[in-house]
């Protein structure tokens, strides 16, 4: 259940028209299956020493979820600006806790145009080219394209022994309300070919450099979703509107 969200989740993230401007934060956000509180995702941006930025994404299930799925996942890629495209450098995914753990770390060769797969069972290479990003920082570039305007977009993501597209439409303007307060937000969905049984909506906010503030999957008879509760490091005092006084809007 948590592989199949984070997997979604990491969709979106915070980013600038000027990478270098993102700030560095803290995101947390209340995760429910069918309605029910099930579990929380915590989301950071850090600068490192050498100037190469981190993003790490953590998610767990809670309550009465971690009985039955006790694992926890988390996923890092390190990126850096090339030529104004963002380029990553190394992915690492890894689940733990659970019945069987997992682990697949990534490292980019960009003089090669090739990447490094290692699985701890059958390391492998891939072949790619200028542009590919991996499934995590591949929303940091989907920020940057929101923040110049753009309303469709296609990704080629490195993912295991594979490349795949990823192609996202923007689908209007939307006010939804999260745990703090009601804001503005642009509606986004990953296309996916028909027929589909699986269907991922997000809310990213222009206020907050388009973060994510709401997330909606929907796969057979479950639906994910998740709203921002936490957020340090981005100046969220003029985003939203306390829901006292603003207009009653349905959150879904």
């Amino acid at each position: 259940m948590l592989r199949m969200f984070s997997y979604v989740l990491l969709f979106c993230l915070s980013n600038l028209a000027v990478a270098e401007d993102i700030p560095d934060f803290s995101a947390n956000y209340l995760v429910k299956l069918n309605g029910i509180q099930a579990g929380e995702l915590k989301r950071t941006l850090e600068t490192q020493d050498n100037g190469l930025r981190k993003f790490n994404s953590v998610s767990q299930a809670k309550g009465v979820f971690s009985f039955f799925k006790p694992d926890v996942i988390e996923e890092t890629s390190v990126w850096k600006l090339v030529d104004g495209r963002v380029a990553p450098q190394r992915y690492r995914y890894q689940r733990t806790g659970g019945k069987k753990d997992k682990f697949l770390q990534m490292q980019f060769n960009w003089l090669d145009n090739k990447v490094s797969i290692d699985d701890r069972e059958h390391p492998w290479q891939l072949d790619i080219e200028t542009g590919v990003l991996d499934k995590l920082v591949y929303q940091i570039s989907l920020m940057r394209d929101l923040s110049q305007g753009i309303e469709q977009v296609d990704y080629r993501i490195a993912d295991g022994g594979h490349l795949k597209t990823y192609e996202i439409k923007v689908l209007g303007k939307e006010t939804i309300t999260t745990p703090m307060g009601q804001i503005e937000t642009i509606r986004l969905t990953r296309h996916r070919e028909k027929p589909s049984d699986r269907e991922t909506t997000l809310w990213c906010a222009p206020a907050l450099n388009y973060l994510p503030v709401k997330l909606e999957h929907v796969e057979d008879d479950a639906v994910f979703t998740a709203l921002l509760r936490r957020l340090q490091g981005i100046d969220s005092k003029q985003a939203f509107t306390p829901m006292q006084s603003a207009k009653a809007i349905n959150p879904s």
